[in-house]
């Protein structure tokens, strides 16, 4: 930047909303009361929505399902644009969990059950028992409804590959590999290495081709298993997973990854061919103290090894704490319903401080954490969002 230039801060969210209740109602044919109608009268007011009350006459009649879809994803999408972010999404409103809805729309896929993932969260666990086949679209509907209705740019967050297989159980393929390999444990990593490519041959390639056939010009690929396994062999089948779905494709992608570990995750982040950005969850692991020196800001200290490792992407910074809080107090952040609500200027000197780091701002974005959707009440997500915007906005 020239020195007459304002330095600001990019912003964006990373994925997932907690879905208004209305929505949820609707869903598994609950009546919706009068409850659910202020809400929607609430933020539609407060969003600047136009013809939200058309929502309250559909949902009352209790009809057109594709409607409900598209305001669902309208209410979403302003409330990120209203909060200030510069890219957004649909706050995955129609996805039932990130895990769940792919699988759904494999062929292959046999759901078993509910197990927890996180923050009391769960998902529904698939073996795998045929050949994988792409049954229908995964993301196309939705981003095809976000285009049409946001004013900013957009970015599509997909479970990544390598997540889908280590999520799954995998009977199909590892009975196909055992019959060629004795070793039990070979014969896993084979099967998985299997799942993977087929995935992406059979799945991925063409889901990434028609969202960029519709307008998609950036992919968020969500790889939070990405270091379950952190030996050599499964990182670099991590990363191959990644260069093969990517390649030949002429838009921007970025890796989004949390909860890991980023001293092996970052030995690997520059085998990755075509990763325009690196979102990385830090909140969690800092301080609430002010500050700019190294053990304030302890919880980005991590940014440094991506850097020595070579790493030259920008980076997603997570400033925002997305689990529920019960530690520390502090006079720069409050807790509220379990929510830590971080003020401006704490927000504002961890960026700076990643950007010292990484030593140009222009490739920092601010970011939650993870997906909000562990949040319960979107005008406690609001706050969040809110400051994390004016700490980005600061001169």
């Amino acid at each position: 930047m020239s020195s007459g230039e304002l330095e600001m801060y990019t912003t964006q969210e990373i994925g997932s909303m907690p879905k208004p209740r209305w929505l949820i109602n609707y869903m598994k044919k609950i009546p919706i009361i009068e409850k659910d109608f202020r809400e929607i009268e609430y933020w539609g007011k407060f969003l600047e929505i136009e013809n939200y009350k058309e929502l309250i006459e559909i949902l009352k009649q209790n009809e057109e399902y594709d409607e409900v879809k598209k305001w669902a994803i309208t209410f979403t999408i302003r409330f990120f644009e209203k909060s200030g972010l510069d890219i957004v999404y649909t706050g995955e409103v129609l996805r039932k969990e990130m895990y769940e809805h792919a699988a759904s729309k494999i062929g292959g896929f046999k759901f078993l059950g509910e197990v927890q993932s996180l923050d009391n969260k769960y998902y529904n666990i698939a073996n795998v028992v045929e050949e994988v086949y792409r049954r229908e679209p995964i993301y196309l509907e939705e981003f095809k409804i976000a285009k049409n209705i946001a004013k900013k740019e957009l970015k599509v967050p997909i479970i990544g590959p390598y997540t889908l297989a280590e999520w799954s159980l995998n009977q199909y393929y590892y009975k196909k590999a055992l019959k060629k390999i004795n070793s039990i444990k070979e014969a896993k990593i084979k099967a998985k290495e299997k799942l993977i490519f087929s995935l992406i041959e059979n799945v991925y390639r063409d889901e990434v081709r028609e969202l960029v056939e519709n307008g998609a010009t950036w992919i968020q690929i969500d790889e939070p298993a990405a270091t379950t396994h952190p030996n050599k062999e499964e990182m670099l089948l991590f990363v191959e997973g990644y260069n093969q779905l990517t390649k030949n494709f002429h838009i921007k992608f970025s890796l989004h990854n949390c909860y890991s570990n980023y001293q092996i995750l970052s030995k690997y982040i520059p085998l990755l061919k075509n990763c325009h950005q690196l979102a990385l969850e830090f909140a969690n692991r800092d301080t609430l103290n002010l500050g700019l020196d190294e053990k304030s800001r302890i919880g980005y200290n991590e940014i440094k090894q991506f850097i020595e490792n070579g790493y030259e992407g920008s980076f997603g910074v997570g400033v925002l704490h997305v689990l529920d809080y019960e530690g520390e107090k502090s006079e720069f952040a409050v807790v509220e319903d379990k929510t830590l609500i971080e003020s401006v200027n704490l927000i504002r000197d961890r960026l700076d401080y990643a950007a010292k780091i990484v030593g140009d701002p222009s490739k920092i974005t601010a970011n939650p954490d993870c997906g909000l959707r562990t949040r319960k009440e979107w005008n406690i997500i609001w706050k969040k969002l809110s400051n994390m915007v004016k700490a980005a906005k600061m001169l």
